[in-house]
């Protein structure tokens, strides 16, 4: 027995010989798979998910008045040889009231029932292993649902359709219809819990009980979208409409009638962003105040109104000093557009500023950055350094909102200026309720502003932050939109709020309303309530101004009529119960409003079973997609197949270097 004390040159080229064929072997073994991208799918933290099926979804809107109706259709086309159970998570707006749903099998028309939550899902379990059709949707979110369709056969297509409505947007004279096309990805607190056997800490995520995350598709080789999407809206205000505009996809607008307008969905990949409309009427007067009826069917009657502040309460008031704190995410879910959006906004609103007021900026990701310890005077030097730090600012890690708000909510009261809080961010959370409560909590006199960025942000966080915030939420869609928005944001905040607001009937009895507390007034930012009316010929709304108190009178006789309030005023009183209170002390009460109006709520789903039984039972699931977002660089696995080359070719080299080295 002998050893080599060192390899001869000989040897060492014979190892690198042979590792090089090995790399060849590899590469060969691997072209066949390689040479063409396939669509794969993922889940939001990036784990591959399981067979996709063909979605075909159409929206088809009706705007009457303040009110939107809406009729989704979701085809479900199943393209695998054999049977699938097909699962979508999706959004719809998240002020929507979903009140009906049908699922259509060929000829046969199955109406869905409301009902209990767990009761459906037992139903539609039941159902789906007896080989039975039947269809399920649920709301995971305000603004994010889930249908469940089971035993679709091969090549067979099922219709789901739901019906819900909503009350659009107005602000500034104009009116805004939004549908959103995506999910931009969630983010779920990891937190510490102490395990006191063991003395030591280990992480827990906070992921919601029950969570189902959409799925997404990626494909890079192909820009044909894996779903179809139509659109179509009908507009019926009765007045001429000036600047239709269609803020981030291509329309085709006829006026077919005086008053009358159809807009038409004019694009293939338009599911990657918020479908967003907005249009003005011809007349130049400010609307002080629209209000509509309607008769329930139990003989109840609830009133709509919209209440918005005479301008000329306003244009003579002096500018209030104010300390401004802008919070702006610097997430991972805002690399790319979203950050670039962000930032400019930021630019642009310190430019408004003026030496009268104080500032600070504030980034976080799962770290919170200061600027500055304290408020600092708006002025050039001050300025200057604030350009430099959001210069800086980079988009990376996760989106722990709770910090931040620590950093700028402690419950303090301020005397002499206003303290609004301008927070920046797409939202991407699922602890969405704990940071509610959070902010309910430690407001104290500060007022909180929301700005959702990005092409799909989650405007159910936003929106009913700005509300328990006692501010307003503004959605900036593109780099285009953020001068007017904030310019339009900062005037408001300019100018003293209607405060302590409160409506009563004529003999100054209180009315049951919601949103309820009202927040407080803007100008040019009015609120959309829905009002029980019981036997109200008057609704008095009582206010305080800077000059003094304020009322406004609304003749409840002189309403318009108009379908669909009722459901609105429980939607809201549904969303005010669950804001400011626990899920467990509100139960009972959501889901009795849920049965009566037939909506859906986090106790309620809707269950549509047909009893014919298919064979065989299906045992896979299948996932419809959402597009990733526009702009958003999603780190999700490659789709390529080279891209498992590339790896394994690296690993190999890299492998091979080390061996040299070792027998030099």
């Amino acid at each position: 027995m002998f050893f080599l004390s060192k390899p001869s040159k000989v040897l060492t080229l014979k190892w690198v010989s042979l590792f090089t064929l090995g790399i060849l072997v590899m590469l060969t073994s691997f072209k066949s798979h390689a040479h063409s991208p396939k669509l794969e799918l993922f889940d939001s933290s990036g784990a591959q998910a399981g067979p996709a099926i063909i979605l075909k979804s159409d929206a088809n809107m009706t705007l009457t008045g303040l009110i939107n109706h809406v009729v989704v259709k979701q085809t479900y086309q199943n393209q695998n040889p054999f049977a699938v159970n097909a699962r979508y998570v999706f959004p719809l707006p998240d002020e929507s009231a979903v009140h009906a749903m049908t699922m259509r099998i060929g000829e046969r028309v199955i109406k869905g029932q409301i009902d209990k939550k767990v009761a459906a899902e037992k139903k539609y379990a039941e159902a789906k292993q007896a080989g039975k059709q039947a269809a399920l949707v649920r709301q995971q979110r305000a603004n994010m649902f889930i249908t469940n369709v089971a035993n679709i056969a091969p090549g067979e297509q099922v219709i789901i359709e739901l019906e819900y409505q909503e009350i659009i947007d107005y602000s500034s004279g104009t009116f805004t219809v939004r549908f959103p096309g995506t999910i931009t990805p969630r983010y779920h607190v990891t937190q510490g819990e102490i395990d006191i056997n063991k003395e030591s800490q280990k992480p827990t995520n906070s992921l919601p009980h029950g969570w189902l995350s959409p799925v997404y598709s990626t494909q890079k080789n192909d820009d044909k979208p894996s779903s179809q999407f139509n659109l179509n809206l009908d507009i019926d205000v009765g007045l001429e409409l000036v600047d239709i505009n269609s803020k981030f996809h291509n329309v085709n607008i006829q006026n077919t009638a005086f008053g009358q307008y159809s807009i038409e969905l004019n694009e293939q990949n338009a599911l990657n962003r918020d479908f967003v409309l907005e249009f003005k009427p011809l007349q130049k007067e400010q609307a002080q105040a629209a209000f509509f009826t309607e008769q329930f069917e139990n003989g109840e009657r609830y009133g709509l109104a919209m209440l918005m502040p005479p301008a000329d309460n306003f244009i003579a008031t002096q500018r209030l000093a104010r300390e401004t704190v802008f919070v702006v995410d610097t997430s991972g879910s805002m690399h790319g557009q979203s950050m670039e959006q962000a930032k400019n906004a930021l630019f642009y609103a310190l430019s408004l500023l003026d030496s009268n007021d104080s500032f600070n900026i504030i980034g976080f990701d799962n770290v919170v950055t200061l600027m500055s310890d304290k408020p600092l005077v708006a002025s050039g030097f001050n300025l200057r350094r604030a350009e430099r730090f959001i210069y800086g600012l980079q988009a990376d890690g996760g989106t722990e909102i709770q910090g931040a708000l620590d950093a700028v909510l402690d419950g303090s009261q301020f005397d002499g200026f206003v303290r609004q809080v301008i927070f920046l961010t797409d939202g991407s959370v699922s602890n969405e309720d704990a940071l509610f409560k959070s902010i309910q909590a430690k407001l104290g006199d500060s007022r909180l502003f929301t700005v959702g960025i990005g092409s799909a942000p989650n405007s159910f966080f936003m929106r009913r932050a700005a509300d328990v915030g006692k501010g307003s939420f503004t959605f900036i869609g593109s780099t285009s939109e953020v001068q007017p928005k904030m310019q339009q944001l900062f005037d408001k905040l300019a100018h003293p709020a209607i405060t302590n607001l409160a409506l009563s009937d004529e003999n100054g009895n209180s009315l049951d309303f919601w949103p309820s507390p009202l927040p407080d007034l803007y100008f040019n930012e009015p609120i959309m309530v829905a009002i029980k009316l019981n036997n109200a010929s008057n609704v008095i709304l009582n206010g305080q101004t800077a000059q003094g108190p304020i009322s406004i009178n609304l003749n409840t006789q002189a309403g318009s009529n108009a379908k669909g309030i009722a459901k609105l005023w429980a939607r809201q009183k549904i969303k005010s119960l669950l804001l400011y209170n626990s899920q467990n002390a509100v139960k009972d009460e959501v889901q009795q409003l849920a049965l009566t109006h037939q909506l859906l709520s986090p106790f309620t789903a809707f269950i549509a079973i047909e009893q014919t039984q298919i064979n065989p039972i299906a045992e896979q699931t299948a996932n419809a997609t959402n597009a990733v977002p526009q702009g958003m660089a999603m780190r999700l696995p490659q789709t390529d197949g080279q891209s498992k080359v590339h790896i394994i070719l690296g690993i190999l080299l890299l492998s091979g270097f080390v061996l040299v080295r070792r027998f030099k």
